[in-house]
């Protein structure tokens, strides 16, 4: 039997020196051995969801090439093999999906609105300190008021009377105390509001949400990662505007690609079993990693020593189609330089994992820990328990069509495929057609054409030069023919699929301005009707976001300011809104009613009267804010009404009293008119009485004096006068 070249063969002598040789010094397991086992159990959780994924993965290319209008490599091969020469692709799904994401873009990035809110618990928690005040107080009060029955009625309340006497005030003083709270509750509400505002709107909220919709219309899954904090660079302007540069860490919302998320088999969610991300650092950014807590500075130096030219961590399948399909290049050499691929896993580990690799926390050995680690090759550069108190995963996931149980739903690609493919058909085949039928075709018999003649050559005044053939008749040995012309037939059908891919979008044509209506789509309020039901269809797709993203997103973000802001005035005990679902569409419509319905409420005084002034300036406020206008300028807030009413009132009970006053100044200066009168007229019947006394006297005096006279003589008479000098009695002395 001959020697096989490529196997190697040794003599005698030469396995006697190889067996010679000192046997390698066993090295036993230490550090980096045990270390390794987070490595490998990472690794493991990865291999299995990157398997499991592999059906979504030929989903997502598909959607995707849908998106950019192309044929896949074994769809293209068949249709040229079935004699296709027009290749087309129909620009049905991009269109779709580009009137859903503007749609949905309207309803979650509002222009000076906000998808969500943030209210207080209907039935807010009373703290234990106001409970204990609540029952002092009511006690207190049930003494007083059994104090004050026996010193008026001289009777001893009984016990149950007291009992029901402090269970009765203390009601009182829970509800009173509630409705306090409430009001302090509805403005931590509306302080925490304007917080998350704030942070959404510093940590590129925005950017995330608008590839996050991109995601949601092109994909069976899109998802948002977030809150999570990192190190953003802000400029600030100091004294004298000198530049100041601060690189503090804030809350930040980013988009993850599809692609590059790894749920586990038979998750729902991504807060079930292992998830894996799949991240791309770039040296300097993994370098800005050492000194951070929870990051091993030892580990990510050998990172960078092993991997100083980049590298990929898993050459995966769908790279390439992946990178031409969003980069538009067919080259992976091309990808930047200095690029290192990590996986974030979010997952259960066993407690003697972590503390092997050097997590200080305790942790009981056979006791899973939920963590967050980073493994970049064979370093985990990164591992800590997840600080969220429920556990919760800042990953959030919704479908533009949700299969119950699944991860993965279906996209808009995904519901107009079997449409897709029939327009394409049709499209192709009325090219072929069109191509046809565009020009005569001719026939001709080869035996008869004449030496050099090129029967090929098809021009104007073409002089065709034949043999003549008797046995032939009258055939002329050239002819020509039309094609029939079947491009109306064609459009028909075009015009049929193209029509049934809006009711399985759910996306009609005149949501996004094409397409002529006819019958009720002719008018405004017609075609507003018509909007209305579409929304239906889409209200389902919007309330996957609300309920599955942004619920969940700014419920992590108010549980984190909850628990690390020290502004105590913002805390309280609030529930997320989403408000969505509940926004769309067809803001002319809401606005048209608005206005409606302010104009009935303000034409009539009765009521005017009902809804009262904070419910019209609630009316006012909503109509300006959907107006795009200055609603703080125009609309005063609550509080300014309640001063506004308090100087109204103060103004008119001041208006009041100078109103009493003055008409107790004029009832006083008519009583004091009346008792002049009164003493005048008193003084006149006074003057009068005294004249006619002294009439009477003088009268009298005169007839005695005559008597006297003639009897004893003349006598003298004595008159007696009063205070005010008028003469009031006479005497004859």
């Amino acid at each position: 039997m001959a020697a096989n070249p490529l196997v190697r063969q040794l003599g005698l002598t030469q396995l006697l020196e190889r067996e010679a040789q000192a046997l390698p010094e066993i090295q036993q397991i230490g550090n980096d051995q045990v270390e390794s086992a987070l490595a490998g159990h990472i690794r493991h959780s990865w291999t299995q969801n990157k398997l499991a994924k592999y059906k979504i993965e030929r989903r997502m290319l598909n959607c995707l090439r849908a998106r950019r209008g192309e044929y896949s490599q074994d769809a293209l091969a068949q249709i040229q093999a079935n004699g296709g020469t027009n290749i087309v692709w129909a620009d049905l799904t991009e269109t779709k999906c580009r009137g859903a994401s503007a749609w949905i873009r309207e309803i979650i990035l509002p222009a000076g609105e906000r998808p969500w809110g943030i209210q207080p618990t209907p039935i807010p928690d009373l703290p234990r300190g106001l409970k204990e005040t609540i029952v002092a107080k009511s006690i207190a009060q049930a003494q007083q008021a059994m104090l004050q029955m026996q010193q008026e009625a001289g009777q001893i309340m009984e016990k149950s009377q007291f009992r029901d006497t402090v269970a009765k005030l203390g009601t009182q003083l829970k509800q009173q105390a509630e409705r306090e709270l409430k009001k302090a509750s509805e403005k931590r509400a509306k302080a925490m509001e304007e917080r998350i505002a704030d942070n959404l709107a510093q940590g590129s909220w925005e950017e995330a949400a608008d590839g996050f919709v991109e995601d949601f219309v092109t994909f069976p899954a899109a998802v948002i990662k977030g809150p999570i904090y990192q190190r953003h660079k802000r400029l600030s302007w100091g004294d004298g505007w000198t530049p100041k540069v601060s690189n503090n860490p804030a809350q930040t919302w980013e988009r993850v690609s599809p692609f590059d998320i790894y749920p586990a088999m038979g998750a729902k969610t991504c807060q079930d079993g292992d998830f894996v991300e799949r991240i791309r650092f770039q040296r300097k950014q993994l370098f800005d990693l050492k000194g951070l807590p929870g990051y091993n500075d030892e580990q990510i130096e050998a990172a960078l020593l092993d991997y100083t030219n980049g590298h990929l961590e898993g050459w995966l399948w769908t790279a390439a189609e992946r990178q031409r399909l969003e980069q538009e290049t067919t080259y992976l050499f091309l990808t930047p330089p200095g690029l290192i691929d990590a996986l974030n896993y979010w997952g259960s580990v066993p407690g003697w994992k972590l503390a092997s690799w050097g997590v200080t926390a305790e942790l009981e050995p056979d006791k899973d820990y939920e963590v967050n680690c980073l493994l970049i090759g064979k370093y985990v550069v990164y591992c800590g328990l997840n600080t969220d108190p429920l556990g919760v995963r800042p990953y959030h996931k919704a479908c533009y069509d949700e299969i119950p149980g699944a991860f993965w739903g279906r996209s808009i690609p995904d519901l107009v495929a079997v449409h897709q493919q029939m327009c394409n058909a049709c499209a192709c085949s009325l090219a072929d057609n069109m191509g046809a039928a565009s020009g005569p075709m001719g026939w001709v018999h080869m035996d008869r054409l004449a030496e050099g003649e090129q029967s090929i050559d098809i021009s104007s005044w073409k002089m065709w030069q034949l043999r003549s053939d008797p046995s032939q008749g009258v055939n002329p040995g050239v002819g020509f023919f039309q094609p029939n012309d079947n491009s109306e037939k064609l459009m028909k059908v075009y015009s049929e699929w193209e029509q049934r891919a809006d009711d399985a979008s759910g996306v009609p044509r005149y949501t996004y301005g094409n397409g002529q209506q006819i019958g009720a789509g002719d008018t405004a309020t017609g075609l507003a009707m018509l909007m209305n039901n579409a929304a239906k269809g889409l209200r389902r797709a919007i309330g996957n976001i609300d309920l599955r993203v942004i619920q969940p997103t700014i419920t992590q973000a108010f549980v984190y300011e909850m628990i690390y802001s020290k502004d105590q005035s913002i805390k309280g005990d609030c529930i997320i809104v989403p408000r969505g679902a509940n926004a769309i569409l067809i803001k002319e419509s809401a606005q048209t009613r608005r206005t409606q319905f302010l104009s009935i409420v303000s034409s009539n005084p009765l009521l005017a009267q009902i809804v009262g002034e904070d419910g019209i300036a609630a009316l006012l406020r909503e109509v300006a804010t959907a107006m795009e206008l200055p609603v703080d300028d125009i609309v005063p807030d609550d509080e300014a009404m309640q001063k506004r009413r308090a100087d109204a009132a103060q103004a008119a009970q001041a208006q009041q009293q100078a109103q009493a006053e003055a008409l107790k100044q004029q009832a006083d200066a008519e009583a004091q008119s009346k008792v002049a009168e009164v003493q005048a007229k008193g003084q006149i019947d006074q003057q009068q009485r005294t004249l006619e006394i002294i009439g009477d006297i003088v009268k009298q005096a005169v007839q005695q004096a005559v008597a006297g006279e003639r009897e004893k003589g003349p006598k003298k008479l004595k008159f007696g006068k009063g205070a005010d000098g008028l003469i009031e009695t006479a005497e004859t002395e």
